[in-house]
C-alpha cells in the first residue's frame, strides 16, 4: 500500500484540508499519515472560528519519524497558519523526499484577487519557496498570480482564450524555474463551465467541468487531494485532472440537490461520491 504524508489543518465543521484528504487518499488506497498545522473549530470561511496553531509542535514529526525509520511514496501540504510552518514543511520534504517520492505543494493564499484573511507578505514569500520543493502544484487564479507576478484584475478582464493564453504565460514561468514541475490551475471561471489547466515543460491539459451557482469552500482542497491520489496511484496527468473535476461536479450536484440555496462554507456532499473514485483508481491506464 501506497503511504503518504499530509500536512494540513483540520477543521470541525467545513468540508476542507485534513478533512477530505484522510477520506479520498483512503479509497484510492493510500494510507494517510496525517501532520495537522492547526485544529480549527470550522474553517476560516465562517464569520467566526477559534484556532489552536500547532507550529511549535511539528518538530516532534521529522523527529519521532525518522526514530521510526518512515519513509513515504507521497508528501502533500496544504493550508499553513504561521510562517515557521513553510519552514517545517521545506524541511519535512528535505527529510522524507526520495527519488520516486511524489511531492504535491497546494500554495493556498487567496482566491478572488485577495490574499486570505491571517495570511501576510512574508507568509506569502514562503509559500513561493515552498512550491520550488515540489513536483505538483495547485493553484487557483489568485494563487498564480501571487506566485508569478502576474495581475489578476487584468486577466479577469480578457476574453475567454486571451485569458487562458495569459494564464499559460504565467504558468509556464513557474515551469521556467524548476525543472519538472507540474502546474495545475484550478476553477478557472469560464462563463458557463470551470476549467482546470495543468502544465508542464513540453504539455498542456484542460479539463472542463459545468459551472454550478457560487463556489463552494473546500472544493480546492478536493481538487488537490484527487489529483495527488491518481497521480500516486500512476495515472497519467489527464486522468488526474479529468477524475478530479467530475467527481466535484458530481459532488454539488449533490449538494444543490439537497438544498438548491446551501451554506457555501460547509462545503459540498463529498462522501456519497468515494465509490466513484474506488472506481477509477480500479481502472487500468
Amino acid at each position: 500500500m501506497a503511504k503518504a504524508a499530509v500536512i494540513n489543518d483540520l477543521s470541525g465543521f467545513g468540508r476542507c484540508s485534513l478533512g477530505v484528504a484522510i477520506p479520498i487518499l483512503s479509497v484510492c488506497g493510500i494510507q494517510s499519515c496525517a501532520v495537522p498545522t492547526a485544529v480549527l473549530t470550522n474553517q476560516t470561511g465562517f464569520p467566526d472560528y477559534s484556532c489552536i496553531d500547532l507550529t511549535e509542535y511539528l518538530d516532534n514529526y521529522i523527529k519521532m519519524w525518522n526514530l521510526c525509520q518512515a519513509n513515504f511514496d507521497g508528501i502533500y501540504s496544504g493550508y499553513i497558519a504561521h510562517p515557521k510552518q513553510a519552514d517545517f514543511i521545506g524541511s519535512f520534504i528535505d527529510n522524507f523526499k526520495k527519488k520516486d517520492t511524489l511531492v504535491l505543494v497546494d500554495p493556498v493564499m487567496g482566491d478572488n484577487g485577495e490574499i486570505y484573511k491571517g495570511y501576510s507578505d512574508i507568509m506569502c514569500d514562503k509559500m513561493r519557496s515552498l512550491t520550488m520543493k515540489a513536483d505538483v502544484i495547485t493553484p487557483n487564479l489568485t494563487e498564480l498570480c501571487l506566485l508569478s507576478g502576474g495581475s489578476y484584475s487584468d486577466i479577469c478582464s480578457l476574453s475567454s482564450e486571451k485569458k487562458k493564453d495569459e494564464i499559460k504565460k504565467l504558468a509556464q514561468k513557474l515551469t521556467d524555474r524548476k525543472n519538472g514541475l507540474t502546474v495545475i490551475v484550478t476553477g478557472i471561471d469560464d462563463g458557463n463551465s470551470i476549467c482546470n489547466m495543468a502544465f508542464t515543460k513540453n504539455s498542456e491539459y484542460a479539463a472542463v467541468s459545468e459551472r454550478l451557482g457560487k463556489s463552494f469552500s473546500g472544493t480546492g482542497d478536493i481538487f488537490a487531494s484527487v489529483t495527488f491520489s491518481m497521480l500516486l496511484g500512476g495515472k497519467d496527468l489527464e486522468t488526474a485532472i479529468n477524475t478530479a473535476a467530475e467527481f466535484i461536479e458530481r459532488s454539488i450536484k449533490d449538494t444543490l440537490a439537497l438544498d438548491p440555496d446551501p451554506d457555501h462554507n460547509y462545503g459540498v456532499e463529498f462522501e456519497k461520491n468515494l465509490g466513484f473514485l474506488i472506481d477509477k483508481n480500479r481502472t487500468k491506464i
